[in-house]
């Protein structure tokens, strides 16, 4: 899912996509059909700095409190039925009932220019391009308070 989402040098590795999972459970969410097939995800890691790069999204640190969001991916075969929208509605709202020594004081991701409008109906504030280069294309940077 991963890999129809993304362009080969921007998709994430499935080491990467495990090691998310296994580090940073609490910010891995799976959106599962009525059936339990995989229909989407949103995955995470945290950060102990206030702004998206390179080296934050690398690791993740379990003390941090700015969570940096990687992939929000939905099966191509859901694509343009709101599916997405209700994954990342109910990934904010899974975020929110977090205790308060694991949720995240800012949401933090990078879109593409198109898809800005999407991100801003959750919420996100574009800050305009962002100056981590990851592929080849433009990235915006975006982000939410969740104080």
């Amino acid at each position: 899912m991963e890999a129809a989402s993304y362009p080969a040098d921007e998709a994430a590795s499935p080491a990467n996509l495990a090691f998310r999972a296994r580090e940073a459970a609490d910010y891995f969410l799976v959106g599962l059909a009525e059936g339990g097939e995989l229909r989407g995800y949103v995955c995470g890691t945290l950060s102990a700095h206030g702004s998206l790069t390179h080296d934050t999204m690398a690791a993740h640190d379990a003390a941090g409190w700015h969570l940096c969001v990687h992939s929000v991916c939905v099966d191509p075969a859901w694509t343009r039925r709101g599916h997405g929208k209700a994954l990342l509605a109910a990934y904010m709202e899974h975020l929110r009932q977090l205790p308060a020594g694991k949720r995240p004081k800012k949401v933090s991701l990078l879109c593409k220019p198109h898809l800005e409008a999407f991100y801003a109906s959750a919420g996100f504030t574009s800050n305009g391009p962002s100056p981590v280069v990851h592929g080849a294309d433009v990235w915006t940077d975006m982000s939410l308070d969740m104080t």
